[in-house]
């Protein structure tokens, strides 16, 4: 008779600590007296797929996720176990579980955007009982004041509702005083994880992006302790240095470091230092994020048509040639040419350089915005779908933008943001 087990599926949660997915599925495991089996995938329709003729992920990115999923590993054998890790598709990598383990539950994130309900909707029709948790958000969907039919068309409205009837200050999650039997993974790691781990990233940075929810951890009591927190509104578009911006979104995209856990942060951090529109303003951003993350679910597959969530007739083709200039950094616009060297040598680039890069592919280059998207999204150390595709189509004005598209005049956006030529002196002489 087969042992049975609890799955926890890692998915964008690559952490222990504050994680409501792995809690669930800690509890039902000691609940049912079964093992509990954590497996994360390096699904091929991300590690190995492509999107518009280009890859899914980075090597930045995949080097990032190898490092999270390995500290993760590290944090789970404390408690005596180990990850699973697989190459497969999730439900495959299930199916071969069933042949050492009853799974009895599947524990998971609940779904993001419309790939991830697609896999886990495979999943349920093999017949595993699959449980989705809200783990990576600031509010679960019964928090909110409005259900995802009557999702506020902009972040505005967003915002006021949640701020005047949502108790934001959420607690963190207790950690576990008793613990589930746990099971050793008998799996050699896939290929593709030991050869990401090996890849070298780039020391140019201005913050090293090493994986893992110690190194979040680490890198956040340092951004506190230097107190740039008290200026963050004032220096967050900032195209380069340490402390001008938080440099917190590779670790919020790959689940090493929860939202709710910077929120309170920053809310103890006002207690001691005292409080500012900058202190605020963090956890401002925060509701960006929490915004996209709702509107992806609200949007589901109409956010990637190119007429987007809000079907608005736009213009834009997919000419090769002046996609080209712009992936390779040879548009004749300096300030844009230099952002796109830094992507494409560092997988990060800063949030408004982002802007600036999708405006200029937009508005003047009169390309499809999705193309836009999709090089983002193989590029991006700290890419995730919804605030990429997101933030894309509120550009493009085929979002959640109430003005119709973004338009930024990028000479005067480089006089103001890079008025002694130093980022672009840097970059177009690499």
């Amino acid at each position: 008779m087969l042992p049975n087990a609890v799955v926890w599926l890692v998915r964008d949660t690559c952490r222990k600590q504050d994680n409501p997915a792995f809690q669930k599925a800690c509890d039902i495991a000691i609940d049912r007296k079964s093992f509990l089996l954590p497996l994360a995938c390096l699904e091929p329709r991300r590690w190995a797929g492509q999107q518009m003729s280009m890859p899914r992920v980075s090597k930045p990115w995949a080097k990032f996720r190898a490092e999270s999923l390995h500290t993760l590993r590290n944090d789970l054998s404390e408690e005596g176990t180990g990850l699973w890790l697989s190459a497969e598709e999730p439900v495959h990598a299930l199916m071969s579980l069933v042949q050492k383990f009853s799974i009895t539950h599947v524990v998971t994130d609940h779904p993001l955007a419309t790939e991830e309900r697609a896999e886990n909707a495979k999943i349920a029709a093999e017949g595993f009982e699959v449980i989705d948790v809200f783990a990576d958000e600031l509010f679960e969907l019964n928090q909110l004041p409005f259900g995802l039919d009557d999702f506020p068309s902009t972040f505005s409205k967003f915002r006021r509702a949640v701020e005047k009837n949502s108790n934001l200050s959420l607690p963190r999650q207790s950690e576990q005083s008793f613990k589930p039997k746990l099971h050793r993974s008998s799996w050699f790691d896939p290929a593709a994880f030991q050869q990401a781990l090996k890849f070298e990233k780039p020391d140019i940075m201005d913050v090293p992006l090493t994986g893992g929810a110690q190194n979040a951890l680490s890198h956040w009591q340092d951004y506190l302790d230097s107190r740039a927190l008290s200026t963050y509104k004032k220096t967050r578009n900032a195209l380069f240095g340490l402390h001008k911006s938080s440099h917190l979104s590779a670790w919020l995209a790959h689940g090493c470091l929860s939202p709710r856990r910077i929120w309170q942060d920053t809310l103890i951090y006002e207690k001691q230092y005292g409080a500012n529109d900058s202190t605020y303003w963090l956890r401002f951003e925060l509701l960006w994020r929490e915004y996209f993350r709702w509107y992806a679910r609200a949007c589901d597959s109409t956010l990637f048509r190119f007429s987007g969530p809000e079907d608005r007739p736009i213009s834009g083709d997919q000419n090769s040639k002046r996609f080209l200039s712009w992936t390779s950094g040879a548009t004749g616009c300096d300030i844009v040419d230099a952002g796109i060297a830094e992507l494409n040598e560092t997988g990060w680039v800063s949030n408004r350089m982002r802007q600036l890069m999708a405006s200029h592919l937009i508005y003047e280059l009169k390309l499809d915005w999705r193309l836009g998207a999709a090089y983002f999204e193989s590029r991006l150390i700290d890419h995730d779908v919804a605030s990429n595709w997101g933030n894309w189509a509120y550009i493009a004005g085929v979002g959640p933008d109430p003005r119709g598209g973004r338009v930024f005049n990028l000479e005067q956006q480089a006089n103001r943001y890079d008025a002694d030529f130093q980022y672009r002196a840097f970059w177009l002489s690499r």
